[in-house]
């Protein structure tokens, strides 16, 4: 009765499993409770969070308008000026067909600069911008290289695209002494009407907005059936020409800016069974090996060497139960009976050897 009321109270809130023991379904359970994957009150996996995952990364963005003095990647060789720190986060969920819905934010800064003409001296901009989007998923590394879709694979490849808002401020300065504002968005400032044309911040003000159509990719590498490790590629199209505080008539109406970066996502509702099982390698038995090494010290491998096939027409003369004839039993008798113990002695030791030495490990 007491071990009884205590299987009861260890049991108890935990519903039994018919096909198992009660003990086993309390553990599993508790394991459970421990796990990222949420269950519902039957201690069934929550269908909203099959495929939801959520992720960071951190990176570098770069910009790519009018005030740009390259073509798409800046150069490396003055890094801190061109590449800003940047970073973003996001929630990803499977919908249908391979296709996944994700809900990025996005934020970092921008800089940079470039003489705008031959007789002026080079405009340096500094932008600051968040972006909310939406996107849309598709992994087409299963689509194209994978044989079997079904199969789970620990490298995938999705290409994004989608749609958002940007919210951004940005002035620009001349190079020179002063190096007071020239043009600005968002931000307010001491007096609006200098005779200088040369503005000085006061502080900010609301930041312009303007819609965004990302496209870029990310590659991801899956640690275990939880995380995985990301790359991040984003360009940017910004349908605003004043991201760097630089709008003219005969520019692009458009500004692009890219981010890359490096980052984890953690993934909900996988169980180890969704992670790729690890290729096992043949290894070859310690003992078995042993054996192998002592066979090759008589110049032969094990598998070739097999006793003879022998027909005898009859018995040999020695299972036909002849006696010894008494006029042997003399020296030369003797001298046989001590070459057979040397012999026995010998296939003893020979035995010894291709047995791997059991003997003296028992």
């Amino acid at each position: 009765m007491l071990f009884g009321s205590s299987l009861s109270a260890n049991t108890s809130g935990a519903k039994a499993d018919p096909k198992g023991d009660e003990w086993v379904t309390a553990f599993r359970q508790k394991e459970r409770s421990m796990s990222s994957t949420i269950y519902n009150k039957d201690k069934e996996p929550m269908k909203f969070f099959n495929g939801f995952s959520f992720g960071a990364s951190a990176g570098a963005g770069w910009f790519q308008g009018d005030l740009a003095d390259y073509d798409h990647f800046a150069p490396v060789d003055n890094f801190s000026t061109y590449y800003r720190f940047a970073w973003r986060v996001y929630a990803e969920r499977e919908i249908k067909w391979g296709l996944k819905a994700k809900i990025q934010f996005e934020q970092g800064t921008l800089g940079g600069g470039r003489v705008v003409g031959e007789q002026s001296p080079k405009v340096n901009f500094e932008s600051e911008y968040s972006t909310l989007s939406l996107l849309a998923v598709a992994d087409i590394w299963g689509e194209l290289f994978r044989k079997n879709k079904e199969e789970p694979s620990k490298i995938y490849l999705n290409a994004e695209v989608g749609v958002g808002v940007t919210f951004f401020r940005a002035y620009t300065t001349w190079t020179g002494e002063d190096e007071r504002v020239r043009d600005f968005i968002g931000f307010d400032v001491t007096d609006i009407n200098p005779p200088t044309q040369r503005y000085t911040l006061l502080g900010r003000t609301s930041p312009a907005v303007a819609l965004n159509v990302p496209v870029g990719f990310t590659f991801g590498y899956r640690l275990n059936y939880k995380t995985d490790v990301t790359l991040n590629y984003t360009l940017n199209n910004v349908f605003s020409d004043e991201l760097d505080a630089w709008s003219r008539d005969w520019s692009a109406q458009s500004d692009k800016y890219s981010y890359v970066g490096i980052g984890l996502r953690y993934n909900f509702n996988r169980e180890p069974e969704d992670y790729p099982k690890k290729k096992k390698k043949k290894k070859a038995d310690k003992q078995d090996g042993e054996k192998d090494r002592k066979w090759k010290l008589f110049g032969s491998s094990k598998e070739d060497v097999k006793p003879n096939d022998v027909k005898l027409d009859g018995p040999i003369e020695s299972r036909k139960g002849n006696k010894v004839d008494p006029a042997q039993e003399d020296s030369s008798l003797d001298e046989v009976r001590r070459k057979m113990f040397e012999l026995q002695l010998q296939l003893f030791e020979m035995q010894y050897l291709l047995g791997g030495g059991k003997s003296n490990e028992q």
